[in-house]
């Protein structure tokens, strides 16, 4: 069967009309699967390891982050318990989620930023990436909210159908 979602393996990828900030606060919890984020894009910036000692929204992720590569990692607890309390997240962000630190920083050739929704060649260029660190969930903002999750069976279907979700509405309603 040829599946016509945008997959890697056991990872789909979906949109959902949403933004980082606003998962977040779904998110609420750190659960075993994601103990840890990493932060590979801030505010369009894909090096917020260069702006941890200086960015006043960071601030409370300074003692509780390190660096890795380019990117931010923090205990999702820190975070989420940071992000309620003022906004970190502002648009065209960039997130992953593993149950365990990931043992080697992003690929600077992938991202899930938006604008666009991502395909399977955005996502292939990532997908050994999160099979090998056990990514649980990837979040990508910009025109809406990319993700990446680890599915199978229905729940594989009913997510890899959001991809298309609102375009198939702007043509309906053209």
């Amino acid at each position: 069967m040829i599946e016509p979602f945008v997959t890697y393996k056991d990872y789909l990828a979906g949109w959902m009309d949403s933004t980082v900030h606003e998962f977040l606060h779904a998110l609420s919890e750190a659960t075993a699967d994601t103990r840890y984020a990493l932060i590979t894009c801030l505010d369009s910036n894909p090096n917020p390891a260069s702006l941890l000692k200086t960015s006043p929204e960071l601030k409370p992720l300074r003692a509780s982050s390190s660096a890795l590569g380019t990117g931010i990692l923090v205990p999702t607890s820190r975070l989420l318990s940071a992000s309620s309390r003022q906004q970190i997240f502002f648009g065209f962000d960039e997130l992953w989620f593993f149950p365990e630190p990931p043992l080697e920083p992003k690929p600077a050739s992938g991202s899930f930023v938006g604008p666009a929704r991502v395909d399977k060649a955005r996502l292939n260029k990532l997908g050994k990436w999160l099979a090998d660190n056990g990514c649980a969930l990837g979040l990508g903002g910009g025109e809406g909210l990319n993700f990446v999750v680890p599915a199978r069976g229905m729940i594989r279907t009913v997510l890899g159908h959001t991809l298309e979700q609102h375009e198939q509405a702007v043509r309906a309603s053209a």
